[in-house]
C-alpha cells in the first residue's frame, strides 16, 4: 500500500506502534518517552520530544520521511532548524543521514513496529468506492463520540463563514450594515448565484436606498437595474417603468451594474434570480432586517419573522421572471425551508461573527442556541448519513454533517477525522 507522511505522523502522534523492543537502525536500544508536540508550522514534524538512546536521555525534535534519503532531497542537511533533531523516523531506511554539523542522526524504521491490521484498515478507507470511506464501520462508533465530533464540526463550519464575513467587513471599512446586506444578498443567491448576488450587494447604494425606503418601486428599480436584468426588457409596462426609473437614478447617482452572470439552468422557478431580487427589495423596504434587529432577537420565531413577506409588486404574483408568466397566481412568500436556511446562513452566522469580532459571548451563545433549536435540514447528505445509522436531530448537527462530508469524507481526510481515527485505533 502507499504510505504517506501524514499516516506516519498519525501513527506517531497516537503511539500506534509497538513501543517495547524498539531499536535504531544501528542496533541500539531506543525508548520513546514522549513523542513530542505535533508541529503545524515549518520545521521538524514533532517538537520537544524525549527519547532514551544508548542509555542517555535526549531532548529535541523528531523528523519523519518515507525514505531516509528524503532528508537530503528536502535539503534539511543545509538547514540549521534541523540541527536539534534527535530522531529520524522513516518507513524505509535507504541511507545514513547526517546533520549539517556532520553528526549522524539516530534513525528508526517505523514500518517494523506497526500492526498490519491498521495499515489494511487505512488502505480500505483510502481505496473504497463508497460515498464515505468508513461507511461499513460507521454504525459501530459510540453515539456520544459522534455527538461530540458534530459539536466541534459545527463550530468549525461557523468559523469558516466568519472568515468570509470578515473579508467583506475589512473591505468595506468595518461597515457592519453594508457587510450585512452584502452577506444577505449572497445567501439569497444560494450556491448557484451566490457570487453574482454578492456583487449585487456590494454595488447597492445603501445611503440612497435608505432615502427611498418607503417607495418600493424606486427600490425595485435600483435593485433590478444594478442586477443588469432590466436590459432589453420591453415586454411589459412594469419592466419599462423600472428601466426608465433606473436610468434616472443611474444618471444622478452614477450607479454601476453587476458583471456577473445570472444562472437558471435546472433551477426551480421559485428560486429564479428575478424573484429573489423582488423579495430582497421588499425585505429592504420593510426596514425589519438589519444589524440592530438581529442583535435584538430573543427567539427563533422572531428570527423567522424577519423574513416574512406578505406581498410583492403585482407583477411578481403572476411571473417568475421577466417574460416568464406563471400559469396561475403564485405565493409570494419565502418557503418555510428557505426561511430556515436564511436563519442559519444569515442570522446565525452574523450573530456569531459579531460576537467573535467584539468578543461578546452572548451573541455567540445566541447563535448556537438558534441552531440547536432549529430542526435538521433536509438534504441528500443528511439522508445518506441517516441510512448509515447516524441521524441528526438539529440544524446544528446537520450543519456539522455537511462540514464532515465536504471537508473530511470527500477529501478522505480520515486521519484528521475523529471517527476515522477511532476506527484506525481499534485493536
Amino acid at each position: 500500500m502507499l504510505v504517506t507522511e501524514n499516516l506516519m505522523q498519525f501513527i506517531w502522534k497516537l503511539r500506534l506502534f509497538r513501543a517495547n523492543g524498539l531499536s535504531s537502525v544501528d542496533g541500539e536500544s531506543l525508548v520513546v518517552v514522549h513523542v513530542g508536540q505535533y508541529n503545524t508550522d515549518s520545521g521538524p514534524d514533532f517538537l520537544m520530544s524525549h527519547i532514551r538512546y544508548k542509555g542517555n536521555d535526549w531532548f529535541g525534535h523528531v523528523e519523519m520521511h518515507i525514505q531516509s534519503s528524503d532528508w537530503d532531497r528536502h535539503c534539511h542537511q543545509q538547514d540549521d532548524a534541523y540541527n536539534n533533531v534527535i530522531l529520524h523516523v522513516v518507513w524505509k531506511n535507504d541511507k545514513v543521514i547526517y546533520r549539517s554539523d556532520g553528526t549522524a542522526i539516530p534513525t528508526i524504521v517505523l514500518s517494523e513496529y506497526v500492526d498490519q491490521l491498521l495499515l489494511e484498515r487505512y488502505s480500505t478507507m483510502m481505496n473504497t468506492k463508497s460515498w464515505i470511506p468508513c461507511r461499513s464501520q460507521l454504525g459501530s462508533i459510540d453515539v456520544l463520540k459522534k455527538s461530540m465530533w458534530l459539536n466541534t464540526l459545527s463550530i468549525e463550519r461557523l468559523e469558516i463563514k466568519v472568515q468570509q464575513v470578515m473579508v467583506i467587513l475589512n473591505h468595506f471599512d468595518a461597515d457592519w450594515e453594508k457587510t450585512f446586506w452584502i452577506w444577505m444578498c449572497r445567501c439569497m443567491g444560494l450556491k448557484v448565484n451566490a457570487d453574482t448576488f454578492q456583487e449585487l450587494g456590494e454595488k447597492l447604494p445603501l445611503s440612497i436606498l435608505q432615502k427611498y425606503r418607503s417607495n418600493l418601486f424606486k427600490i425595485e428599480a435600483i435593485f433590478f437595474g444594478i442586477s443588469g436584468l432590466l436590459k432589453q426588457q420591453k415586454e411589459s409596462d412594469y419592466a419599462k417603468q423600472l428601466t426608465d426609473e433606473f436610468k434616472y437614478q443611474k444618471h444622478i447617482h452614477d450607479l454601476e451594474s453587476v458583471y456577473g452572470i445570472w444562472k437558471k439552468l435546472r433551477m426551480r422557478p421559485y428560486s429564479f434570480p428575478e424573484r429573489r431580487i423582488a423579495q430582497l427589495a421588499v425585505l429592504f423596504s420593510r426596514n425589519e432586517l438589519g444589524v440592530s434587529k438581529i442583535l435584538a432577537l430573543d427567539d427563533l420565531e422572531a428570527a423567522r419573522k424577519l423574513f416574512k413577506i406578505d406581498s410583492l409588486s403585482e407583477y411578481w404574483v403572476s411571473h417568475f421572471s421577466f417574460g416568464t408568466k406563471a400559469g396561475v397566481k403564485k405565493s409570494v412568500r419565502l418557503g418555510k425551508d428557505t426561511v430556515d436556511v436564511l436563519v442559519i446562513n444569515v442570522i446565525v452566522v452574523f450573530l456569531f461573527s459579531y460576537g467573535k469580532y467584539f468578543g461578546i459571548q452572548t451573541y455567540i451563545d445566541k447563535a448556537l442556541e438558534l441552531l440547536e433549536e432549529m430542526p435538521a435540514e433536509k438534504n441528500v447528505v443528511v439522508r445518506q448519513f441517516a441510512q448509515c445509522d447516524w441521524p441528526v436531530q438539529s440544524a446544528l448537527q446537520s450543519q456539522a454533517i455537511l462540514q464532515l462530508k465536504r471537508f473530511y469524507c470527500d477529501r478522505k481526510r480520515c486521519l484528521s477525522c475523529r471517527i476515522g481515527s477511532e476506527i484506525l485505533k481499534r485493536n
